[in-house]
């Protein structure tokens, strides 16, 4: 990430102002996969904390599972951390608001080293889970014994640039992150510039992950990529 002053003066995609502080932590993403499920809002509702609202769109929620490489994860003005920088990411997620700002709530983010779970919990807070995630080019493949959760993808890596709808900037253009700590309702800022988004060949061979009732079948509703999305995020703060 060469400059985050060109990130920061972007901001036509966000749907609030940026923060007044300074971002706190920086993170490359790579080679991100996105699959999409409509989900009833009956099995979500109840499992979504007190402050927050489930968020939808022409009367729908949504559950995205999403896939990345993080590279080159650093402090403000810090270089990288050797080593201990690099990592896989699978999260599993909904879409809420609070007040007005639209977000995401985490079901479940996991990597694939122990020292980055350790790190990132640290660094953010959130509660990473080690999962063994092994990526090549045409292959993604996760299991995280502790909770149960798997997933197997195949990919044929022939992927065309879309004209994205307005489904497609709800479900990708977040800048916020909630969560709740000791019953107190908080809020990370996340700022990137818009995605140049991607409709890949990717199928889903086998998955197990939980979001509230809801179980993510093989067959997603819509399925996005993009090469790389260079992010900067704030501490968090009570929403």
């Amino acid at each position: 990430m060469k400059n985050t002053n060109l990130i920061l003066a972007h901001t036509s995609n966000r749907q609030y102002p940026l923060p007044e502080k300074k971002w706190k932590y920086s993170q490359e993403w790579h080679n991100i996969l996105f699959f999409h499920w409509r989900v009833p809002k009956s099995l979500l509702e109840k499992y979504i904390p007190e402050g927050m609202e489930l968020d939808m769109i022409d009367n729908t929620a949504w559950v995205s599972l999403v896939a990345f490489e993080v590279k080159n994860m650093r402090l403000r003005n810090l270089p990288p951390f050797p080593g201990i920088s690099n990592f896989h990411e699978i999260n599993l997620r909904t879409y809420v608001v609070k007040d007005g700002i639209p977000g995401i709530y985490l079901f479940s983010i996991e990597t694939d080293k122990f020292r980055e779970v350790l790190l990132t919990r640290i660094f953010t807070g959130l509660p990473y889970q080690k999962s063994q995630i092994k990526r090549t080019l045409h292959c993604l493949k996760s299991d995280n014994k502790k909770s149960d959760s798997h997933f197997t993808m195949v990919d044929s890596s022939k992927a065309s640039t879309i004209e994205k709808s307005a489904l497609d900037l709800w479900l990708t253009e977040r800048h916020s992150l909630y969560k709740n700590f000791n019953e107190e309702t908080y809020r990370y800022d996340i700022h990137h510039k818009e995605l140049n988004l991607r409709e890949p060949k990717a199928e889903i061979l086998d998955i197990n992950y939980k979001a509230g009732k809801y179980t993510p079948t093989i067959h997603p509703d819509k399925v996005h990529s993009a090469r790389r999305l260079d992010t900067l995020f704030w501490a968090k703060q009570k929403a």
